[in-house]
């Protein structure tokens, strides 16, 4: 095998681990007005962030990748911010690592989980479409559709980026890591990564 056609390979590779990891720390997430989306565990805290368009009744339906389904109950939710933070009574699984996304550049790879359509475990591919900064929002060009709401965001290494939220002007938008530290402070400052 000629050692160019390796790369693609690699890279296959390095994708597919980082989708099952993801996959771990993906909830779907079904709130009482019939919107369903998705949670992510965060990891040391043992909640579930995910959006408060998604959170919107005081218990949510949680269902885990390994299909198990429990209530979570809603211990935090700024809609200014589009968060919330679901606790439940089963230890979650391991979540994957934060980064910072302050230090996202123009280019950098981005993956994004979350169960459009009901469809458990989805992955999609992106850049990031412009400098993060201290912006409390990242975007990206990445496809989301209806269900990747609340889902983790990450970069090429499988760090958790952001959370995804929505559309705007046909960019991927997250709520950046550091938005979602700084609402754990604000509502549970001894759960905060």
């Amino acid at each position: 095998m000629n050692p160019k056609d390796r790369v693609g390979i690699h890279l296959s590779d390095a994708v597919a681990m980082i989708a099952a990891q993801m996959k771990q720390i993906t909830v779907q997430v079904r709130g009482s007005r019939g919107w369903q989306g998705s949670g992510t565990v965060w990891p040391l805290t043992g909640l579930i962030i995910t959006n408060a368009h998604v959170a919107d009744a005081p218990l949510d339906d949680v269902e885990f990748s390994d299909g198990l389904r429990i209530p979570g109950r809603l211990v935090a939710r700024d809609p200014d911010e589009d968060l919330a933070a679901l606790a439940v009574s089963v230890r979650p699984p391991v979540g994957a690592r934060i980064r910072s996304a302050c230090g996202l550049r123009a280019g950098d790879v981005v993956l994004a989980s979350g169960n459009p359509n009901g469809d458990s475990g989805a992955i999609t591919t992106g850049i990031v479409h412009h400098a993060v900064g201290k912006s409390a929002r990242l975007f990206a060009d990445i496809r989301l559709a209806p269900g990747y709401s609340g889902g983790p965001l990450a970069d090429a290494t499988g760090a958790i980026v952001g959370i995804n939220s929505m559309i705007i002007d046909g960019l991927g938008c997250a709520v950046t890591s550091d938005t979602v530290d700084r609402f754990l402070r604000r509502f549970h400052p001894t759960e905060a990564a």
